[in-house]
């Protein structure tokens, strides 16, 4: 019987659309949480919003036009930071920023989608993407994105630890604010326009935010923080998307359970372990 299940699973991995998901998958699940913790620390949830309304801007143009997909749901959400950054210079904080172009997103998209006639299923389609679906392109896309912000965590983690810690204190050092300002928001920009295409916004919040929250409790330092996050975002991965092929079931569905599974173990431990330090300290 044990047999029987590896040869079948060896057989399914050999199917060119599952290996191109798998390996899109475990790369997602590696570096987005990378991502996740950028977002997390500096406060960014209302920019992620505002940037997956970006994606859904950009399949209303893709669909009326029959622009590259990819392409414009990257250019769209540079377009967006871009904006960000402008707007950042006479807002009080970027969420009141990330708000404001958020509304002018959706009013864009829904103005064009009306006006030019285009079907709202045909871009609420990218809520829904599939790893099955990756071309080479595709791939080749998540895996320079991935690479680019893995690089800059390498490379700039004292800046990035210092950012997080406080502005004041980066900006005394020599660190330079706003550019690192722009590269976290330009970053979550390209892994937001990637996974909601290729993967859709359910396994956006599975493999970016969730790993994150997971680990947070039980992570001492910044560095704990973003290998934790990226090995559970990575696990994640690699168990969840083989027993959705193998069950017959949605990637998406199946990963975003067993994210939502992980998150729970890791705040039931964090409280049994609350709860255990009070015990002892009555």
């Amino acid at each position: 019987m044990e047999k029987l299940f590896f040869d079948r699973l060896l057989f399914v991995f050999a199917l060119k659309p599952i290996l191109m998901g798998f390996a899109g998958m475990a790369v997602a699940g590696l570096s987005f949480p990378l991502a996740g913790v950028i977002v997390l620390r500096n406060g960014l949830i209302p920019l992620r919003f505002m940037l997956m309304h970006g994606v859904l801007l950009a399949g209303v143009l893709s669909v009326a036009f029959g622009f590259p997909m990819l392409l414009s749901a990257i250019l769209i959400n540079l377009v967006l930071v871009v904006l960000i950054v402008a707007f950042k210079k006479q807002a009080r904080n970027l969420g009141a920023s990330s708000s404001a172009v958020m509304v002018l997103t959706m009013a864009g998209a829904s103005l064009l989608a009306h006006a030019l006639d285009v079907p709202a299923k045909d871009t609420l389609d990218l809520l829904w993407g599939s790893p099955f679906a990756m071309s080479f392109s595709d791939l080749a896309v998540l895996f320079a994105v991935s690479a680019i912000l893995v690089l800059y965590c390498l490379t700039q983690y004292r800046k990035i630890t210092a950012v997080f810690f406080d502005s004041d204190v980066a900006l005394s050092i020599g660190v330079n604010i706003r550019l690192h300002h722009i590269a976290m928001i330009a970053l979550t920009a390209l892994v937001i326009a990637v996974s909601m295409r290729i993967m859709g916004a359910l396994l956006l919040d599975s493999l970016l935010i969730l790993p994150v929250l997971s680990v947070s409790g039980s992570s001492c330092s910044v560095r704990s923080l973003f290998v934790r996050s990226a090995a559970c975002g990575f696990a994640i991965s690699l168990a969840g998307y083989p027993i959705a092929v193998m069950a017959d079931l949605p990637v998406s569905g199946v990963v975003s359970a067993l994210a939502v599974l992980v998150y729970s173990v890791f705040r039931l431990a964090k409280a049994r372990q609350v709860a255990h330090q009070v015990r002892v300290r009555r």
